[in-house]
């Protein structure tokens, strides 16, 4: 493709070479970079991508964008070879967005998106509109924590909202693959790194927002927290909003977009779409919740049965369903799909016998522990024994509220090793310590996250609740900037036929 061509739309100065140039492909990694692509100059929280300019005219890239002048400069006073054409752009995280939506010709036009944002939730809320779509027959893609989905076919990815150039490159595989719907995971990083920037989404849907992700390298504070994840409403043509959220009026301020609210309060008139009549529900091999829905505009009310724990999950119910009435779905097809359907690592049951129910959870910060360890306590557990541990390379509070949690709200903590990074794993398990010594709670350290789920299951009693927090979905561990193989799911298999 002609340079020139990728560069519609985009405010742009010429400063070496010609707009004229044949671009293969474009790169945004120094290390994808081949003869002839174009490579954005990316200005990173760890690197800066106008140190690898030299790297690009090494390796015979056509172009290159760029926002920083004076880097540019140095590498044209000290290189001594022809350099490549560079484009100067004010925002090349931003120029990159719509550089690739020209390359991959703008999919997004010939699909219907639909963004989930908040805290908690994305990824149940995700796989339930999915399966519900699916169960409508609609081939449907989805980018976000677990993977990205073309119909079932899993393409690994690194972020929850990868880079838009990955974006638009997966837009344009499902496209092609005959996908009409996609449902991402917008993450509040994702929204301020630009990785979404020209993406309009058909539908935003707003889950609920607690403290999390703020510190170096993600947020500053709350509010700036909040304010990302409120933007997802401004590239909206329709808002869905947890109307029990107290900080839902804050999202939808100054987005002008249409709004409609879920919850659980029938008497806020806000709320288009009510659960009433809430149950639990516990079996043998599955807890659940049974609860009705009523559309306040039409006066219809639907019977729900989930096969997945937690109130919280009635609230990720209610956005699928919402999002799902206003996609037109049939009634039939959203209440047979949110009963069948099951999320990997998201209060995940993955084996219970008649002496206990052991469980996958991606709990990783206090609020989301805290949330399941409540709300399994009301399925009337015998004990219930959390084993977790928390990653290196992020805020030590996470892991003293963390212990502080589950010593109050668990019979029995097991503390381990998660992705201990570049951090030491008996380091990260101390503070854990620290706030399980604020209770009175029972713990035990098994350092190795294996022989911490051994023990779990070896020495459970009757009517146990055994927790695998943290991991979920993931199948690795990160330790000193390598990710080795860690499955839960494989573990417990291969521990069920040892043991």
């Amino acid at each position: 493709m002609n340079l020139k061509d990728l560069l519609k739309d985009i405010s742009y100065k010429v400063i070496n070479g010609s707009e004229d140039t044949d671009i293969r492909d474009i790169a945004y990694d120094s290390s994808d970079i081949r003869e002839q692509d174009l490579f954005v100059c990316i200005q990173g929280t760890k690197e800066d991508g106008h140190q690898f300019i030299r790297e690009a005219a090494d390796k015979g890239a056509a172009a290159v964008v760029i926002q920083d002048q004076k880097a540019w400069e140095l590498v044209q006073n000290t290189y001594g070879k022809e350099l490549p054409t560079a484009i100067w752009v004010s925002d090349s995280r931003k120029a990159l967005s719509y550089l690739s939506a020209n390359y991959f010709h703008h999919p997004q036009k010939d699909l219907t998106l639909i963004g989930i944002t908040g805290t908690k939730g994305k990824t149940t809320v995700s796989w339930m509109l999915k399966a519900i779509l699916e169960a409508e027959g609609n081939k449907t893609g989805l980018i976000g924590t677990n993977g990205a989905y073309i119909g079932q076919v899993r393409v690994p990815i690194l972020n929850t909202t990868p880079p838009s150039y990955d974006i638009f490159h997966l837009l344009d595989r499902m496209k092609k693959d005959g996908c009409r719907y996609v449902v991402m995971e917008v993450s509040s990083q994702g929204l301020m790194m630009d990785r979404v920037e020209g993406l309009v989404f058909d539908y935003g849907i707003f889950t609920n927002i607690s403290p999390d992700h703020i510190g170096a390298g993600e947020h500053r504070n709350f509010e700036e927290y909040l304010y990302w994840k409120s933007m997802l409403f401004q590239q909206s043509r329709m808002g869905i909003v947890n109307g029990d959220d107290l900080r839902a009026g804050d999202i939808m301020k100054g987005s002008t977009c249409p709004f409609l609210l879920f919850g659980t309060n029938p008497l806020d008139e806000r709320i288009r779409y009510a659960a009433g009549d809430i149950s639990l529900v516990k079996t043998p091999d599955c807890l659940g919740s049974r609860f009705t829905i009523r559309d306040r505009e039409s006066g219809r009310t639907d019977l729900c049965e989930l096969s997945i724990a937690g109130r919280f999950n009635i609230s990720n119910a209610l956005a699928a369903y919402t999002a799902a009435c206003a996609l037109g779905c049939r009634r039939e097809c959203i209440l047979t799909a949110l009963k069948k359907v099951s999320v990997r690592g998201r209060a995940e049951m993955i084996y219970s016998n008649d002496r206990y129910h052991l469980m996958i959870d991606y709990a990783h910060n206090a609020v989301s522990l805290e949330s399941l360890l409540k709300t399994l306590r009301e399925y009337n557990p015998g004990r219930i024994v959390c084993i977790f541990g928390c990653g290196g390379n992020r805020s030590r509070y996470r892991r003293f509220s963390m212990g502080e949690i589950s010593g109050n709200l668990a019979d029995l903590t097991i503390v381990t090793e998660d992705n201990s990074r570049n951090e030491d794993r008996l380091s990260i398990m101390e503070d854990i310590i620290t706030g399980i010594k604020r209770t009175k709670g029972d713990y035990l350290v098994i350092p190795d996250r294996r022989d911490a789920i051994r023990f779990g299951m070896k020495y459970s009693q009757p009517g146990d609740f055994i927790i695998l927090a943290g991991k979920g979905h993931e199948d690795y561990q990160e330790k000193n900037g390598i990710r080795i193989p860690f499955s839960e799911h494989e573990i417990v298999r291969e521990l069920l036929v040892s043991m």
